[in-house]
């Protein structure tokens, strides 16, 4: 097995966080979450390699904090991903300034503060950052202007990262998923079976599956920045977010 890379996964412990963790530990990764509950509260299950962290995203001074911890272990960080973010549907003339400021703070400036906190100590050449986006930043469902706007500008940051930390050896890439069954989705009330009936591939997409792209990015593939990888049963392809 090849040596052991520090992955850092924020909002790490359920749903397409948590499976990528299992999915970079399977790889013989140490891994260490980032969430803003305490890690007795994760009801995660315990693993030798893999570590938790309370850090909120919306402020850097946590994200530094968390860093300073990890690098007293590992010098050097190979994987950062600014998973953090959450979705609400709220129509256009409902959204009020405080939905706007809560749905940027996490999802958009979130991944500018992970960004940041990483940087100083991501391998250099070799690091790599992968930020989750969503396909809603290319498409226009109803009820999702805040959402699909803030998903938008982490596309966007993507690319602009990607070309400035190019010189130093640092891939940045996002993933957009499309519909996804997570614990929330259920949560919230989400059919399953009915949602996959708008999607051409009649599934819909599990965290898993997110997780296996993560890894990929995470390969060193030099020439692999500033792409925006869409995993969403075909759903951009035929035009629809239902």
């Amino acid at each position: 097995m090849s040596e052991s890379r520090t992955i850092v996964i924020t909002g790490g412990t359920k749903g397409l966080g948590r499976a990528a963790a299992d999915a970079f530990l399977a790889k013989g990764d140490r891994v260490w979450i980032l969430s803003r509950t305490t890690p007795a509260a994760t009801g995660a299950t315990p693993h030798p390699r893999l570590r938790h962290l309370v850090a909120d995203v919306r402020h850097r001074d946590q994200l530094d904090t968390a860093v300073a911890t990890i690098r007293l272990e590992s010098p050097q960080l190979d994987v950062w991903i600014n998973n953090a973010g959450f979705g609400k549907p709220v129509p256009f003339h409902d959204g009020d300034n405080a939905l706007w400021d809560d749905m940027f703070a996490v999802n958009f400036w979130g991944t500018v503060h992970g960004t940041r906190a990483a940087l100083g100590a991501l391998r250099r050449p070799g690091g790599v950052i992968i930020n989750i986006a969503s396909v809603v930043g290319f498409m226009a469902p109803r009820g999702h202007s805040a959402y699909a706007t803030a998903k938008a500008a982490v596309i966007a940051l993507t690319r602009a990262n990607a070309v400035e930390f190019a010189a130093a050896g640092i891939r940045v890439n996002a993933i957009a998923p499309g519909p996804l069954d997570t614990e929330g989705f259920r949560a919230a009330g989400g059919d399953p079976e009915k949602r996959a009936q708008t999607i051409p591939t009649k599934k819909m997409i599990t965290p898993a599956e997110i997780a296996a792209a993560c890894v990929f990015l995470a390969e060193p593939i030099s020439s692999l920045t500033g792409q925006t990888l869409v995993i969403d049963g075909g759903s951009q392809a035929v035009g629809c977010y239902a």
